[in-house]
Order: structure tokens, then C-alpha cells, then sequence
């Protein structure tokens, strides 16, 4: 039997992070997860242990690079290798830009970007030694479109898929694979007013899905890139 992977997945309280943990789970992975609510966390822990996989959680704010660097060297000491990244955790205020202040678009940019880069900075390296290892970013349709009242999200947003796609060139001869999961709105808290008006809004299960098609491939493949939207809006 192969030795089990180990995921790291952030933002995993609740949302499309908790589904993607529950799934990678459920395929036979260690889990360790990510986020600022800590009872939240124990739940999706004592769901996650269903599978007969090892998991842990760490609550933090992935904005702090000392709790990122500090949490990750705690498990390579203890579990000695990261094999799969997760980056999911972001928030999103969308607001008439006359309306928008610094800080909002600072709230979204530390987490969105800087939160990403902390992660991926503290897994990258171990991968690379190791000459293997998958980072997967859950962006947005908004990282490639415009709407209204989007203006600071939709900057994130795609700031976060050249910074994904440029890592992808940089680390893809290492062995090492970075690949961009971009939905169309979610049926989760963080578009709950979207919900009543419809009717076939993607579920968290759904953006797993898609995490597990990328993780699934053989190694001299890589998808970079998924949009995933309702089939029939």
C-alpha cells in the first residue's frame, strides 16, 4: 500500500474549504486544516475522522506570517513532508468603489494575496527538494471578469491567477504542480445573498470536485486552470 498523502487545506471551518478537506479525506489523505474558528475547526476534525485518515487543525490568521511559518515547520517536524496545498481561505466586500474605503480593499488583499503567499512560501521549498507536491488556489470567475461592485475583489482576484499562473511556469520542472480552481458564485455563507434569486448555484461539494479532478492526474500531466460555473443558470 502507498504511503498516504498529506493535505494542508486553509480556510477549511466551513464552506468549500470543509468540503474539499472532507473530500480529500475521504480519498484516503491525511488532513490538516486551517482557519480562524476553532470550534468550527473541531467539528470538521471529528467529521474528517470518519475516514480513518489523520487529522489536525491549527486556528490562526493566515495574514500572520509568524502563525504560517511557525505552524508549517511545527508539521514537517512532526509529519516530515507537505504534499498537497489547499489555498482557499479569502473574504470578499463588494461595494460601489465611491463607496469602498483602504482598509476594505487591505482586508481583501491580506487575505486573498498575502494569505496565499505566506502558505505557498512556507510549503514551496520541501516540494521542490522532494521534486514533488500540488499547490491549488481556489480563485474566482473574477479573477478573469468584471462586474459591478467588484472592484476590489475582481483586483484580488486576479492578482491571485498571475501570481498562480507565474508559479506554475517557475516550479513545473521542479516536479512541483500549481494549478487555479475558479467558480462562478457558491451556495455558501460568503454568497448568501445570492441564494434566493438562484436556484442553480454551485455547491461546496462541487469545487471539491474539481480540487479532486486536478489531485487524480497522473504525473506527466498537470491541469493549470478550471473554471467551473452552473451548468444551466
Amino acid at each position: 500500500m502507498s504511503e498516504r498523502k498529506l493535505a494542508v487545506v486553509t480556510g477549511a471551518s466551513r464552506g468549500i474549504g470543509r468540503a474539499i478537506a472532507l473530500r480529500l479525506a475521504k480519498e484516503g489523505n491525511d488532513v490538516i486544516i486551517f482557519g480562524r474558528d476553532e470550534e468550527a475547526l473541531k467539528k470538521v476534525k471529528s467529521d474528517i475522522n470518519q475516514f480513518d485518515v489523520f487529522c489536525d487543525y491549527y486556528a490562526g490568521d493566515v495574514t500572520d506570517v509568524d502563525f504560517v511559518n511557525n505552524s508549517i515547520n511545527k508539521i514537517l517536524v512532526e509529519r516530515k513532508k507537505i504534499d498537497i496545498l489547499v489555498n482557499n481561505a479569502g473574504i470578499g466586500i463588494f461595494k460601489k468603489f465611491v463607496d469602498s474605503t483602504l482598509e476594505d480593499f487591505q482586508k481583501q488583499m491580506n487575505v486573498n494575496i498575502y494569505g496565499v503567499y505566506n502558505f505557498t512560501k512556507a510549503v514551496i521549498n520541501q516540494m521542490i527538494e522532494r521534486h514533488s507536491g500540488t499547490i491549488i488556489n481556489i480563485s474566482s470567475l473574477a479573477g478573469k471578469n468584471s462586474f459591478v461592485n467588484g472592484t476590489m475583489y475582481a483586483a484580488t482576484k486576479h492578482a491571485l491567477m498571475g501570481f498562480t499562473r507565474s508559479l506554475m511556469l517557475e516550479v513545473r520542472e521542479s516536479g512541483v504542480k500549481v494549478a487555479a480552481v475558479c467558480p462562478g458564485s457558491v451556495d455558501t455563507e460568503f454568497f448568501t445573498g445570492h441564494r434566493k434569486n438562484n436556484p442553480k448555484i454551485l455547491h461546496s461539494e462541487d469545487i471539491a470536485e474539481a480540487v479532486s479532478v486536478i489531485l487524480q492526474l497522473p504525473e506527466n500531466a498537470l491541469i493549470s486552470e478550471i473554471d467551473i460555473r452552473p451548468s444551466n443558470p
